[in-house]
């Protein structure tokens, strides 16, 4: 529990948005992972949330390095392992909790985005919906 209820609460809009991405895992089989909607050979579903995943270690990355060996990554073809996504999906929300937390208690602040912390949430969030909205 952080030091003000803010924090907590914008740590819990992150954790809603990665139970959404869990959800949406839980009820894909094989075939939904492999399935694409693109007509000039995009990304299927599993590399879709592969890519997700990958933007997450970015920001990692760009904000805080030493977190960055907790999130090993997941490539565009190992995104129609199922298992590894959950996984990654799961570790990777704690460790952003944490980076959240910690950012918001600090002022806000995040090293590559001068905006702060609120602003980097809404936009992870916001693309995470974006290409959750790609599924077949």
């Amino acid at each position: 529990m952080s030091a003000s209820p803010i924090v907590d609460q914008l740590v819990e809009a992150w954790m809603i948005n990665n139970r959404v991405n869990l959800l949406l895992l839980a009820n894909l089989d094989q075939a939904g992972l492999e399935c694409t909607l693109s007509t000039r050979g995009g990304r299927t579903v599993g590399q879709q949330l592969a890519h997700v995943y990958g933007v997450r270690r970015s920001w990692v990355e760009v904000a805080d390095k030493k977190l960055l060996a907790e999130m090993p990554p997941i490539d565009r073809e190992q995104g129609h392992d199922k298992k590894l996504l959950i996984d990654g999906f799961s570790h990777s929300a704690e460790v952003l909790a944490r980076f959240i937390s910690d950012s918001a208690t600090n002022g806000g602040t995040v090293r590559g985005f001068k905006k702060g912390i609120v602003p980097l949430v809404g936009y992870m969030i916001a693309h995470e919906a974006h290409h959750r909205g790609g599924s077949c």
